[in-house]
């Protein structure tokens, strides 16, 4: 895990602001333990939005200021970028964030650096935020910032990602970055898992299975593994076989009809 770390570190200090311009953010992996298990593993977003041609002059000073920023030519970096971004050139938005985030030219300023990303994100799109969420929360290119990082997986999640929702649990349950709440972290699991994703599916079972949080109920534990099983998780399929085995027929029965009668979300939260 630590020579995944190491190599993700070393991809994105090579060159994260050219990959940023190219659309191709943080090709490389994010993962979060869980304590018990085998750790799932999520990719960066790899964001591919279709690109309008940029005039050529606009170009020019892009590029002037990425590389002046490159080089900590921060003056000039923000002579070329800050008109740009103020009239909404998304790349140079996302510098005017790390300027502020880092205080590089500009006294360090955590809100308005917040507010430039916003305005990046917003053209981006749900992507984008979750990838600076991933920033904020490995440290990369920016002041590590659990807090910050928590709130670009909310914004993310609300808008319904599922990955950025199961990050959330994740935090809840474990206390990162945020005080351990089982209210939250069930809040988060379960609308991933609405969602689909086995790993919070396999989660909610777990909670049903142990009690934590929720009532005890191997019915609702069963159900929520026998998902994740149709998904073709093999730890899912061994945890819901052992359940079955406290369970009676009726409530093995029960818990498949409940299977059967369920959809999965596709839209935002409200």
């Amino acid at each position: 895990m630590q020579e995944i770390s190491r190599l993700m570190y070393q991809a994105i200090k090579f060159d994260p602001y050219q990959k940023i311009i190219f659309l191709i953010l943080f090709l490389s992996l994010f993962s979060f333990a869980r304590a018990d298990e085998q750790e799932p593993t999520y990719e960066f977003k790899e964001l591919t939005p279709i690109e309008k041609k940029e005039d050529p002059q606009i170009s020019a000073h892009l590029d002037l200021g990425r590389k002046a920023y490159k080089s900590q030519d921060y003056n000039t970096a923000l002579e070329e970028l800050k008109p740009l971004a103020e009239k909404g050139n998304k790349n140079a938005q996302y510098y005017m964030g790390l300027m502020y985030a880092n205080g590089h030219g500009l006294p360090l300023d955590t809100k308005k650096a917040e507010q430039w990303f916003d305005k990046f994100a917003q053209q981006i799109g749900i992507d984008g935020k979750f990838n600076l969420g991933v920033m904020y929360y490995q440290g990369n290119g920016v002041p590590q910032s659990y807090e910050i990082a928590i709130s670009w997986f909310k914004k993310a999640a609300k808008d319904g990602d599922y990955e950025a929702q199961f990050n959330l649990g994740y935090f809840y349950e474990n206390g990162y970055g945020v005080e351990e709440n089982s209210e939250e972290s069930i809040k988060w699991y379960r609308e991933a898992a609405n969602h689909g994703l086995a790993q919070a599916q396999i989660k909610l079972g777990e909670f049903y299975s142990d009690g934590y949080g929720v009532a005890q109920n191997n019915v609702q534990a069963y159900f929520w593994l026998n998902l994740a099983a149709e998904q073709g998780d093999k730890e899912a399929t061994e945890f819901r076989d052992s359940i079955a085995k406290e369970m009676t027929k009726k409530q093995i029965d029960e818990a498949i009809a409940l299977t059967k009668q369920w959809k999965p979300v596709s839209t935002p939260m409200k």
